[in-house]
């Protein structure tokens, strides 16, 4: 198994959707990886946002969301990190389930 850095990018993630939202105080996102996971090289982020916003975050046929993703592996290709983002409202099952982890 190869050791690739632990950077936590949950702030620079926040930091470029805060803007995208009408209700950022509600905005949460978690990293989903484990402790012993940490130093592989894939991360997985969920952004959890308000019903409401999750369409301006995802934006007409994923613009928005492809953007961030390729914003977020490209500066990260030096870390040789994989950056995977799953959008969610709070509202639904899937976001009280990894809330409760």
């Amino acid at each position: 198994m190869s050791f690739y850095p632990d950077i936590d990018l949950t702030p620079d993630i926040a930091s470029l959707i805060e803007p995208l939202v009408s209700k950022p105080e509600v905005l949460v996102i978690k990293r989903l990886d484990s402790e012993d996971q940490r130093t592989e090289r894939d991360q997985h982020y969920l952004v959890l946002c308000d019903k409401d916003d999750v369409g301006k975050v995802i934006g007409r046929h994923g613009i928005i969301s492809d953007s961030l993703r390729t914003l977020f592996n490209v500066s990260n290709k030096y870390g040789q990190k994989r950056i995977h983002l799953r959008f969610d409202s709070l509202d639904s099952d899937a976001a009280k389930e990894y809330l409760d982890k």
